[in-house]
């Protein structure tokens, strides 16, 4: 009987904290047909990530008690249209490699890798995803401008207690290597707002800097600062963003303002997207202006279809061009993506 009550308690504790924890597996599989006009090149072929970025992951969280909790998160992204990885041929957990301990009265500190706080504060209609998606400063061809994630972070986020209001800090150090944007180089990030109903707003800044190239060991100082809101009239939601890209260093001493105005109407079963965005150096003779124009079919709660036109101006020596197509200096671009997305 003793060993009876024993196995009883033991099988009970096991319960208790398998209750206690969680573990995920989630993901997106989001195929698009990709169509490029452009003044010198056009193109037509199957992408990944028109609507969201096809990717798969893990993530878990176990309730340590006290209000205290750990949690876990591996997200690796891939294209569907051919099986590899986002960055490579092989899958890795790029888009999100972190471990957290969670306090509901203190917040959150998180460690990995992770998206920078100033790409956090982004207000985009498109979701920074399809041909629609926001300009950015590197989408001209300049090594300097908004870095979407780093390695090695250390990162503070507020709790959900504050009305509203919340904050991130963030800190890295990656060490020296070729500037890509994404890996490579030293820095921090701030950003705090309020978010409350119908009210979102934040402001961020971020500065990294990072090895000019292979084989120029001099620093690039590069500097992000951007300010965005969104108001859901309830019929329709408005989203508005301001920014700034800066970088010195190794001869480089250059600004790039980015603008951007959006919408999203839903429509039964569907959301209507548009927005304009646009990318501007300062003190030279480069800028482009996009226009876009989606809508996504909501098919269940998982899976939808969805299209996106988008047409792309550039001016003077801006030669940004649309879903693989290439254009002349100051010619224009368009694409169009029409593709189906499914998560699990």
């Amino acid at each position: 009987m003793k060993k009876i009550a024993t196995l009883a308690v033991l099988a009970a504790a096991a319960s208790v904290s398998y209750a206690q924890s969680s573990v995920t597996l989630f993901g997106i599989a989001d195929a698009t047909v990709q169509v490029g006009r452009g003044s010198t090149d056009n193109n037509v072929g199957l992408g990944s990530g028109g609507l969201s970025t096809s990717r798969i992951g893990f993530r878990g969280v176990e309730d340590l008690g006290g209000g205290l909790k750990a949690g876990f998160w591996l997200e690796a992204g891939y294209t569907l249209n051919n099986g590899n990885g986002q960055n490579s041929n092989a899958l890795a957990f790029t888009r999100r490699s972190t471990v957290s301990l969670m306090g509901d009265s203190w917040g959150e500190i998180r460690l990995g890798r992770d998206f920078t706080a100033p790409y956090n504060n982004l207000y985009d209609a498109f979701g920074d995803n399809g041909v629609g998606n926001i300009l950015e400063t590197r989408d001209l061809g300049l090594n300097y401008g908004l870095q979407t994630r780093t390695s090695n972070a250390v990162s503070y986020f507020t709790p959900k207690t504050l009305g509203g209001f919340f904050g991130q800090v963030q800190y890295y150090r990656n060490g020296q290597g070729v500037a890509t944007g994404d890996t490579y180089g030293n820095g921090y990030g701030v950003r705090v707002g309020y978010e409350n109903g119908p009210v979102s707003v934040g402001v961020a800044y971020g500065k990294t800097d990072y090895q000019a190239s292979a084989t120029n060991l001099a620093k690039i100082d590069s500097k992000s600062i951007n300010l965005g809101g969104s108001y859901d009239f309830g019929v329709a939601k408005l989203l508005l963003s301001i920014g700034q890209d800066e970088g010195d260093g190794a001869g480089l001493d250059a600004k790039t303002r980015l603008y951007t105005v959006g919408t999203t109407v839903p429509v039964g079963a569907g959301l209507i997207r548009a927005s304009w965005t646009r990318a501007d150096q300062r003190d030279s003779e480069v800028r482009a202006d996009k226009f876009a124009i989606g809508y996504v079919h909501n098919l269940s709660k998982r899976t939808a279809l969805y299209t996106t036109f988008a047409y792309l101006k550039n001016k003077d020596a801006s030669s940004l061009a649309l879903n693989g197509s290439t254009t002349g200096l100051g010619d224009s671009s368009k694409g169009l993506d029409i593709g189906l997305r499914h998560a699990f």
